[in-house]
């Protein structure tokens, strides 16, 4: 690839330092005059009748402002996901902010309260009565789905909120041309993205139903589209304002919840901003990453060959559907069927309504759901016939020029998946390491992989997404450039990425374009969320565009000066060339104050006149759809080590190969794939929110009750390796990195702990307590 200035440099975060020292730019320390503070009654009860509320107590107590009851809120349903329409004809429309008479899940909103401190809002709650008729209710999905279950909604019987399928050629053919089938069953758990800074909202509506809106977002013109919605007013009434950075979202804040339009409504009733912010109990049961169930079938040659491959996935969903219904589907397809060739194949998902807390967004959007399933079998099936995991993988996988599973308009262009496997397993020594002695008394060590070969940049082709991006480039007087972009930064760089492909375009040095710190709804051109592995390849196309149409502008000026054709001009670090004679160059800086210079200038010679041509500020717009929906690919090689005595299981040595088309900051695709990695550990080992059977309530209320991996726990050395393809259709070459790198953990740490122990674990999390068992220990 040609070598370029700024792109491929590991540049500083700009934020950096300000969010070591406090982050000021973070939703929750936004403070507005005359403030209250909002907090939220909810339901002891999943299922139960609301009889009757009583807050005249509440409405009593010094200090409260306003209290609002299920009758305050506008009473109408829609799907509370930021990146499809309102009432997206794709997903299930069964959200609702307040309801009036029932609720489904422990900790449902039924009331809320505004008072002058977050303490004395805390102590009205306890003054709401609440009668309810408690109903029976249901967690286990495929009981709910049996004849005679509660009915949790009336137009879902046998509580399926939907059941998508897919199949091609003759499964009954496929599985007789096999020399073998497995079959096995695989579950995951309940887990929280566990994001640093806690959802939050500052809202400030007047008498003129105007709404202003400080939030934890991954998505600035979604929360417009949704509240507007909720609150039944026109999206021009409503004004996102676009924070600096949030602290975290891996998915978990790509939807409205009740808290927004609750904030809203408190505002308006009490004629001051309103602050409501989760306590991390809250958090925890507002959204997760649904846990899904999957019996996978599949038939195989014995050169390992599929000829047939089957799966049925059970998702819960909980209360309502909001993600679910999209969630089964990328599971399905990306996670299950996409990733490797079989002539015959069919997949059966069902989204069912339990009475848990709702499901959502979760980096990887089901796939490491179904790459846990896959990629266990896969290695069950290399036992089991003695054959090598990476070739077999291989040998199934897709190819290099082959159409694109999910959009067959579009071409795999770039595809390393075989460099991700041979690289990967050189670097961890797969060939010698898996054949050497592994064994210190009760300490075992094993070594596994996963692979995910097929992901997207972003959501082009699916039903009903948002995929669209735009941008607006400014250069200043003083060489440097402004840009504007309603991405959000949720901690992954987008800030840094997207302003080093915009100095790349515009031949500015690294650091000389910086993100704008203010924005909102009303002025800034609309961006798909932060999500999907999109904001490199999408966003990352639209900044270019934008910096491409101020370049052009900036070269029109400057050929002016230069008295040359805008053809004859090229920019590189901070100037503008007569091309093959950089001896004839001019500053940017010099080309934006001639732009925006007087009509007549003082010369030597006097007063000279400037053209119409040269004159205002050089500024580019863009806004278009991706060009294409290239796929990243990943292999993930771990080697780990099981104390047999005390079930306890150390990751010593992880390696990720990603193909990623060009790294743009290097170290910053670093950091996503160890944050990444770290995720996907959790998800394996530890991680997993508890609930009370009988009563369905959530007990993990905090980090102290949430087990997630720390630096203790991280592997000792931890090795990235990026295939650079050249992606033709990204910015600069450009695919994206976020998901993959969270997919495949799960499944290679758990084909490690077989190769150490010869027991196999098809439920997660592996915890301590399971290896003694599955080892007859307890």
């Amino acid at each position: 690839m040609n070598k370029l200035n700024v792109v491929g440099q590991s540049v500083e975060r700009p934020d950096a330092y300000d969010k070591v020292t406090g982050g000021k730019g973070y939703p929750v320390n936004v403070r507005l005059p005359g403030m209250l503070h909002g907090k939220m009654l909810r339901s002891p009860y999943a299922h139960a009748r609301i009889i009757s509320i009583d807050a005249s107590r509440a409405e009593r107590l010094p200090g409260v402002k306003a209290v609002l009851l299920p009758r305050d809120v506008p009473q109408v349903k829609f799907c509370p996901v930021y990146f499809v329409p309102v009432q997206a004809p794709s997903m299930v429309l069964d959200f609702d902010v307040m309801n009036p008479e029932i609720v489904r899940y422990v900790g449902q909103p039924v009331a809320a309260v505004a008072a002058t401190s977050a303490e004395i809002a805390e102590a009205a709650l306890d003054l709401i009565d609440v009668e309810y008729e408690e109903l029976p209710a249901i967690f286990d999905p495929e009981e709910a789905m049996k004849d005679g279950a509660p009915q949790l909604h009336p137009d879902a019987p046998n509580n399926i909120a939907k059941n998508p399928s897919f199949a091609y050629g003759d499964l009954d053919q496929g599985f007789a041309d096999a020399d073998y089938v497995f079959e096995g069953v695989y579950e995951t758990q309940r887990v929280h993205t566990c994001y640093m800074e806690p959802r939050v909202c500052v809202v400030d509506m007047d008498r003129q139903n105007n709404v202003t809106i400080h939030v934890t977002t991954q998505h600035l013109f979604g929360t417009r589209e949704k509240l507007a919605f909720a609150l039944g007013l026109p999206e021009s009434k409503v004004k996102v304002v676009k924070s600096p950075y949030i602290g975290g979202g891996f998915g978990g804040k790509l939807e409205l919840t009740a808290m927004e339009p609750v904030a809203a409504l408190l505002s308006k009733k009490a004629g001051k901003p309103v602050r409501l912010e989760h306590t991390r109990h809250e958090d925890f049961i507002t959204t997760t990453r649904n846990p899904i169930k999957v019996y996978l079938k599949t038939g195989v040659k014995k050169d390992g060959t599929f000829t047939a491959r089957y799966a049925k996935s059970i998702l819960d969903c909980g209360a309502h559907a909001t993600h679910g219904s999209e969630v089964i589907m990328v599971h399905g397809a990306f996670g299950l069927f996409f990733n490797y060739h079989a002539p015959h194949q069919k997949w059966e998902g069902y989204t069912v309504y339990t009475n848990n807390m709702i499901g959502g967004g979760y980096r990887g959007y089901g796939a490491p759901q179904g790459s846990f399933a896959v990629e266990s079998q896969i290695d069950e099936i290399c036992t089991k016939l003695g054959l090598d995991p990476i070739e077999m993988r291989l040998k199934n996988a897709r190819k290099q020029g082959e159409p694109h599973p999910f959009n067959p308009a579009f071409t795999l262009a770039t595809y390393g998946l075989e460099d991700c496997l041979r690289q990967g397993a050189e670097k961890i020594n797969w060939s010698k390491a898996r054949s050497a002695p592994r064994s210190e008394g009760s300490k075992k060590r094993g070594f596994g992989l996963a692979v995910h070969p097929v992901w997207v940049s972003g959501c082009m082709g699916f039903p009903d997404i948002y995929e669209h991006s735009g941008a607006i480039i400014k250069l200043n007087r003083d060489g440097t450039a402004d840009l504007s972009s309603a991405s959000m930064d949720i901690g992954s760089g987008q800030i840094t990425t997207l302003c080093q492909i915009a100095a790349e375009e515009l031949g500015l040095p690294a650091g000389a374009v910086r993100m704008s710190s203010c924005g909102d709804s009303d002025n800034l051109p609309f961006d798909a969320p932060t999500h999907a592995s999109r904001v490199t390849y999408s966003s990352g196309n639209a900044v270019k565009a934008a910096a491409a149409a101020a370049k052009k502008r900036l070269f029109d000026v400057a050929a002016t000066m230069m008295e040359v054709s805008p053809d004859d001009l090229e920019s590189c670090n901070g100037r503008v060339n007569v091309k093959g004679s950089p001896d004839k160059s001019i500053s940017i800086a010099e080309i934006a104050q001639r732009a925006e210079s007087p009509f007549v200038q003082m010369t030597a010679e006097g007063p000279k006149p400037t053209t119409i041509e040269e004159k205002g500020t050089i500024i580019g717009v863009a806004s278009l759809a991706p060009k294409s929906n290239p796929t990243p690919c990943a292999a993930q090689f771990v080697e780990v080590e099981v104390d047999t005595e005390t079930g306890e299981v150390k990751v010593l040595h992880a390696v990720y190969a990603h193909d990623i088309g060009r790294a743009i900051n290097p170290k910053a695709a670093e950091g996503q794939v160890e944050g990444g990695f770290q995720q996907g550990m959790g998800y394996a080992l530890m991680e997993q929110i508890q609930f009370d059977p009988e009563t369905g309530a959530c007990l993990t209320s905090d980090f102290l009750d949430y087990k997630m991996p720390t630096a203790m726990e991280m592997p000792r050395k931890m090795d990235s390796i990026f295939i650079e393809t050249d992606e033709p259709t990204g910015p600069f070459g450009a695919k994206s990195l976020g998901e993959c790198c969270v997919i495949t953990p799960a499944p290679a740490i758990a084909n490690a702990i077989y190769d150490a122990i010869g027991v196999r674990f098809t439920q997660l999390p592996i915890t301590p307590e399971k290896i003694l068992a599955g080892l007859g220990k307890l």
